[in-house]
């Protein structure tokens, strides 16, 4: 396991989203040396996922809206949020707000207010989208400054520690060759796991591989099991995001037959028309509302039948009538990749989208490991069991802000760390084990064994662990993903430097689908994002946080807290 090279820098970034971006140019602005690492390109992961329109950032009127907007998050959190988190954002995303265009984000705000995503009162939206313009311009900004380096499709195997603080990190750069990073912080911003599952509305760089980094650096890990399944278009557009609110048109969802699918799931005194238009004012599923039978519906016919073509949606003509910002903005969107709601055959299905969970951390971004901070949906944030729509890109703007300013001031009362090439090459050695030990064994053939893993970890979770869960489904998903270990030959893969990234993406799958799987199990009731087929009420019992931690043997921990 050679070391190719050693780069020195003041602060080391993971990821190139919004989050990401927001926190390098602060850092530069404040005159520090930055090195960000990107999987794929700058500018990527789900902020600027190419098959959805545009994004939204949802702002606080006024102070008299402050208290309102808590109560906003409160309610639909379910208790599961950090507070003060949410009043950091409330405060300061009328500001954070104004600062897009500085980072190559032109934000337009929509005409009037209207409800964002599970928001009960509405608000100003601020509108993003033209994802390649964004690039060029961040692509512009970040070439004025000399103390400000990318790194493109590299991976992050691994944080280094010394002290009990962070002080380098080891890269898989493009040619899968070893790269040590010395730093004097990290700021992780690799987003979320969607890509973990078989149908997501993910890049297949949103993989989680940070929450494994953040987790065995020492940081813990709250709010797993509250992932957000969100419709999505499976035809005519594979992997389309879906706007939900053009469900206030829809006349009903119905199977292969052209029987209506949403009203024997029913219950007397809910009509479908009442349904579909609850439906229509948020995105991912959730237990807290009526409109829950809509995707249940869905989920359980898939679960059943195997089939994952998707259910057709039968849509009013009047749709093209509106001329809202909000529709044409999506409906011209879907006009230019040649589809039509109106006169095509929409089928749409439950999509893996977003953690509300994530790494913990306090208003700074710090996770109680010195060195390090997390931002964006990497981190837990200000969402709980739900999250309202729009407030995710605002905090990665808040946050990646707050990070970026206190990991300044951390940086300038800290020496550098030594991180040298044996602190290295010993840690990928107890990751993956020692190369000099691998079996003379068919490469190609172990390979294709972990290639099969992975897709079948994505499977067991998108049949066990998607919008309708029960303990005998997750128990199940649980054994056959143990199982797995066995067929991967972590040592032999990572000995040969072609197949590193395949050994780097297995680990991170078997490790992340456990903890995950053991989240959904270890809360016994529906709650928000979380439905349990089984435990099918919110019960007062469980209305602490579940954390995640890694005790000493590097297994994983879990624990109710009121934190």
């Amino acid at each position: 396991m050679k070391i190719k090279k050693t780069v020195e820098t003041d602060v080391f970034i993971a990821g190139s989203g919004l989050a990401g971006i927001k926190a390098a140019k602060e850092l530069a602005d404040l005159g520090n040396r930055v090195l960000m690492v990107t999987k794929m390109k700058i500018a990527s992961g789900s902020s600027f996922y190419p098959l959805k329109a545009s994004l939204g950032t949802q702002v606080t009127k006024d102070r008299d809206d402050e208290q309102t907007f808590l109560e906003d998050i409160e309610e639909m959190s379910r208790g599961m949020h950090r507070h003060d988190l949410a009043e950091v954002y409330v405060r300061e995303i009328p500001d954070r707000v104004k600062e897009y265009r500085e980072i190559g984000v032109d934000a337009k705000k929509l005409e009037g207010e209207r409800k964002a995503c599970f928001a009960p009162n509405a608000r100003n939206i601020y509108l993003l989208s033209d994802w390649d313009r964004i690039r060029r311009k961040v692509g512009e900004i970040f070439g004025r400054y000399d103390t400000l380096s990318v790194m493109e499709k590299t991976v992050i195997l691994t944080l280094i520690k010394e002290g009990g603080r962070v002080t380098g990190a080891v890269l898989l750069d493009e040619n899968n060759e070893l790269v040590l990073v010395r730093c004097k912080a990290a700021i992780l911003a690799t987003g979320g796991f969607g890509s973990i599952y078989k149908h997501n509305l993910n890049p297949n760089d949103v993989d989680g591989s940070g929450h494994v980094l953040a987790l065995e650096a020492g940081a813990r890990l709250v709010n797993m099991e509250f992932i957000q399944f969100i419709p999505g278009i499976t035809s005519p557009k594979y992997k389309t995001l879906f706007g939900e609110h053009t469900l206030m048109y829809c006349k009903d969802v119905v199977d292969g037959d052209g029987k209506s699918l949403l009203r024997p799931m029913l219950p007397e005194g809910l009509s479908l028309k009442e349904c579909l238009e609850i439906r229509s004012t948020h995105g991912p599923f959730t237990h807290s509302l009526e409109s829950r039978y809509f995707d249940i519906a869905m989920m359980k016919r898939i679960t059943e039948t195997g089939n994952e073509d998707g259910f057709r949606l039968q849509f009013d003509p009047a749709i093209y009538e509106n001329k809202e910002e909000f529709y044409t903005v999506y409906l011209d969107w879907l006009k230019e990749r040649n589809v039509n709601l109106a006169e095509d055959e929409i089928r749409i299905a439950p999509f893996a989208h977003a953690s509300n969970g994530g790494v913990f951390i306090d208003p700074h971004g710090r996770t109680g490991v010195d060195g390090l901070y997390v931002i964006g949906e990497l981190s837990c944030n200000i969402e709980g069991a739900n999250r309202l729509g729009g407030n995710s890109t605002g905090a990665c703007m808040v946050f990646g802000k707050r990070a970026a300013e206190h990991c300044s001031d951390y940086i300038g009362g800290v020496d550098p760390g030594i991180a040298d090439e044996k602190q290295a090459t010993d840690r990928l050695t107890e990751m993956f084990g020692d190369p000099a030990s691998a079996a003379d064994a068919d490469v190609e053939a172990a390979a294709e064994r972990a290639r099969e893993a992975t897709e079948k970890i994505r499977e067991i979770l998108w049949y066990h662990a998607n919008v309708v869960r029960s303990e005998e489904g997750l128990s199940g998903a649980l054994d056959e993903i143990r199982g797995l270990e066995k067929v991967v030959d972590l040592p032999l893969l990572f000995s040969r430097q072609e197949k590193r990234q395949l050994a780097f993406k297995a680990r991170n799958f078997l490790k992340l689908s456990q903890v995950l799987l053991l989240a959904m199990m270890e809360r016994k009731e529906s709650r928000g994002a979380h439905y349990r087929e089984d435990y099918p009420d919110e019960d007062e019992a469980f209305g602490r946080r579940l954390f995640v931690s890694s005790d000493p043997e590097g297994q994983p921990h879990l624990e109710f807290l009121n934190e």
